[in-house]
């Protein structure tokens, strides 16, 4: 009976939620925000090798030459962190106006160009007939991203009214060029126009000033364990229908999370105390510790089982759970459309999700600073962090979520095994015939 609900619950998941989710991923604006935020991952990854050589001179005391050293040098190793991270809007600007203009079927290079420029005349202001660069980094982040997007559609719009100046004759980038003119004109009077109404409207603020201060609780918003919570129990959702919730979800919240990111890194390099959770390797690699839910303990469990298939699968699980990598263990096992898995991968992961928001807000681990991608747990926790608890903490979660798999696993092992005994009588009746042909 309680299978039956569980398969009727399923069934009634699929049915509105796939729809749904497929639409959202398929959406070409936010899939252009998704795709560019991704391409951002090697320059902050650039500007957090930059961000770990500052640290290690951390690892030394006071008054020693190295330290010393570390010290004077401090400006020189920082210049790569300053030149990704400090001008992060920009490179946001350039990503997201790439990929939306191949959506567009637009030239890419113009379509860049024009982003960029309208980047950076909205996220620029003029304080004593200086101009001010400092909302580059990623306080201008949300600006790019509207801006790239708007400007990109702008552009397309104009070239496919043919609002251009068209020579013919031309060699084809030249051709281009000439063509480029009058829509990256339009752009750069519109961001000028918006830009000093924003400013005599507020006081001389610019755009990104005025943004933060009218969205500034929403930004906050979602570095609380309730987003963290729900977050997480929507990417459970969708990974346990077979779709990837990291991609559906990680649209609305990786510009969020690149937010926190930076804020954290730029006050970890001046010295001051980072102050947000939620940022993406907080996601990748606590939330989602060995992958999305906590799956290297579902093949830690399948190494110790009975099952022969589940033995295989946790062999053939293991080394990709190490590099937080979830698919084998969804599929393989399976975990999608699995109900004796359905409660603590989807409600389980959620809980344990708010308990390492937890550990963080109470400092007993710091709080993200670096990005890393790829990198192999316990070490990727250390690395994130700079904190030598995090990669022991690491190993606390998926204890906890082997605690948390334990007896739904072994239901879902008994099922199995009655699965595998029946299998291995039909092979021995066949065996027992012994047919000769």
């Amino acid at each position: 009976m309680k299978e039956k609900k569980m398969n009727g619950f399923i069934i009634m998941l699929e049915k509105y939620i796939t729809p749904v989710a497929e639409k959202i991923e398929a959406q070409r604006h936010i899939s252009s925000i998704k795709n560019g935020m991704i391409s951002l991952m090697a320059i902050l990854m650039v500007g957090s090798i930059s961000l770990i050589v500052m640290g290690l001179g951390n690892f030394f005391p006071d008054g020693s030459s190295i330290k010393t050293l570390f010290d004077n040098y401090n400006d020189v190793l920082g210049l790569p962190f300053m030149f990704t991270y400090g001008l992060l809007s920009i490179y946001a600007a350039i990503t997201i106006s790439y990929a939306h203009s191949q959506k567009m079927e637009i030239p890419v290079l113009h379509s860049v160009l024009g982003a960029v420029l309208a980047t950076a005349i909205l996220n620029v202001k003029v304080v004593d007939g200086a101009f001010d660069f400092s909302f580059m980094d990623s306080r201008g982040l949300f600006i790019a991203i509207f801006a790239s997007l708007i400007s990109v559609e702008i552009m397309a719009f104009l070239i496919k009214k043919k609002v251009t100046i068209r020579i013919k004759g031309l060699p084809d980038m030249i051709g281009k060029t000439f063509e480029a003119i009058v829509p990256l004109l339009i752009i750069i009077c519109i961001s000028v126009f918006i830009s000093i109404f924003t400013q005599e409207m507020s006081g001389g603020k610019a755009l990104p000033e005025v943004f933060v201060t009218v969205l500034g609780p929403a930004t906050q918003g979602i570095d609380t364990p309730v987003a963290v919570f729900l977050v997480a129990l929507f990417e459970m959702i969708f990974w346990f229908l077979g779709l990837n919730g990291y991609a559906i979800l990680v649209s609305f919240t990786l510009p969020f999370m690149t937010q926190y990111l930076t804020e954290n890194a730029q006050a970890f390099a001046s010295g001051g105390v980072p102050t947000h959770i939620f940022t993406e390797n907080f996601w990748g690699y606590f939330m989602a510790c060995t992958g999305s839910g906590v799956t290297g303990a579902i093949s830690i469990l399948g190494l110790m089982s009975k099952s022969k298939e589940l033995k295989a699968a946790g062999k053939a699980s293991i080394i990709p759970a190490i590099f937080n990598i979830s698919e084998p263990v969804v599929y393989g096992f399976p975990v999608a459309y699995n109900p004796y898995l359905f409660i603590p991968f989807v409600i389980g992961t959620p809980i344990l999700s708010v308990f390492s928001f937890y550990v963080f807000k109470l400092g007993f681990i710091n709080k993200p600073v670096v990005n890393v991608g790829g990198m192999p747990s316990p070490i990727a926790q250390y690395l994130i962090t700079l904190d030598w608890k995090a990669p022991i903490y690491a190993v606390i979660i998926v204890i906890l979520g082997i605690i948390m798999y334990y007896p739904f696993f072994k239901m879902y092992e008994k099922s199995v095994l009655a699965e595998e005994e029946k299998v291995a009588e039909v092979d021995k009746e066949l065996e027992e015939l012994d047919l000769d042909f």
